[in-house]
């Protein structure tokens, strides 16, 4: 009886996960075309919405908007040879915003997912700048054109840390970024400060959500056309609706101009990202055979890439060569994919907020 069942769930399973011809589509909706059940398909799109989502919103908790904190003018040289070098402690802030694929939220598997959640990320940065090269002067106020600083930063996010809900407990915690600022104006009495940056920020895999932790006889897996489909019975019935999990590679353009007076200072930018994650994500609904019992499809192997305008602002006070600032700014949307529920409070297309306050000791 035992052997009977297995084989009939390890046919549900084959049944619920490769029961179309590979899709054509792009990104994390690709896999979603292949099921035929348009129930289990929707539940497949709103996961793959929220991997797509998710994906850049968690890149600028990584970059945020300026990359040095309170002014676009670069270092330059001082006594000499010697390089400007500064130094900033910050703390970022995001309202990631996602479809609410979690249990708690969006209760049993086989319920639609029409809800929107919002999730606070935050994370600690801190980030160096040193002078490699001044520029040159074209007037006695008009300088620094040309010049070059090396750019650094570390990142932590304490989303396993202080048990952020729906996020896996071996997120890792630290990310590192390396670039350069290419100085257009240094800031002078006369002349505000004018830069372009361009810097590369890695993450390791971050995993949200969990649809099945005990998988029967681990499931059946086939190689589609650029990912793997992994389906099977739950044993327990048990988690979440959906999952998802994404690492980070994001090179991060930003182009600003500053000017202070009287120790008040205001910068304002533009950014342009480009996110690249290797992601899988996951559902659970009704088996098609055996409607009392949850299956699970993983899909892994995805290649998804985003890119994203965002603009910021930033207010700051300095006094000697202290500087204390904050910034916010906004994260463009995109469009949602091709397949995504209409019905669903998450609008894809809604820009995020995103703020820093900081500190900035410049040598």
């Amino acid at each position: 009886m035992r052997s009977e069942m297995t084989k009939a769930f390890g046919w549900t399973a084959a049944a619920l996960a490769l029961s179309a011809a590979p899709a054509l589509a792009q990104g994390a909706a690709a896999p979603c075309a292949e099921f035929s059940d348009p129930s289990i398909s929707s539940t497949c799109y709103t996961v793959a919405q929220a991997v797509e989502s998710a994906q850049p919103q968690l890149g600028i908790v990584l970059t945020g908007g300026n990359p040095t904190l309170g002014t676009a003018s670069t270092g330059g040289i001082r006594l000499g040879l010697l390089p400007r070098v500064s130094a900033t402690a910050k703390a970022n802030l995001v309202f990631v915003r996602l479809p609410d694929i979690l249990a708690e939220g969006a209760g049993e598997a086989a319920q639609t997912l029409n809800d929107a959640t919002g999730i606070p990320v935050p994370a600690l940065s801190g980030a160096a700048s040193i002078g490699v090269f001044p520029g040159i002067s074209l007037a006695p106020t008009v300088g620094g054109v040309g010049a070059v600083d090396l750019l650094g930063s570390a990142t932590w996010l304490p989303l396993g840390t202080f048990d952020v809900e729906g996020f896996s407990d071996d997120t890792p915690d630290f990310s590192y970024g390396l670039g350069a600022r290419l100085g257009l104006l240094r800031e002078s009495f006369t002349m505000p400060g004018v830069s372009v940056s361009l810097m590369y920020h890695r993450l390791g895999t971050v995993s949200y959500g969990d649809v099945c932790d005990e998988p029967l006889l681990g499931g059946i897996s086939q190689e589609r056309n650029g990912y793997t489909v992994t389906a099977g019975p739950c044993l327990n019935n048990e988690g979440d609706p959906g999952e998802f999990a994404v690492d980070l590679s994001n090179w991060s353009t930003r182009a600003a101009i500053s000017k202070r007076l009287l120790g008040l200072g205001l910068t304002a930018g533009v950014g342009y990202d480009r996110f690249s994650s290797d992601a899988a994500f996951g559902f659970r609904a009704r088996c098609p055979v055996v409607g009392q019992v949850d299956c699970y499809a993983r899909v892994s192997d995805l290649e998804v890439d985003n890119g994203r305008w965002s603009g910021f602002v930033d207010g700051s006070f300095s006094l000697l060569m202290a500087t204390f600032a904050a910034e916010i700014g906004w994260l463009q949307g995109d469009d949602p994919i091709q397949g995504f529920p209409s019905s669903s409070d998450f609008d894809p297309r809604s820009g995020t907020f995103f703020g820093s306050l900081g500190f900035r000791l410049a040598l």
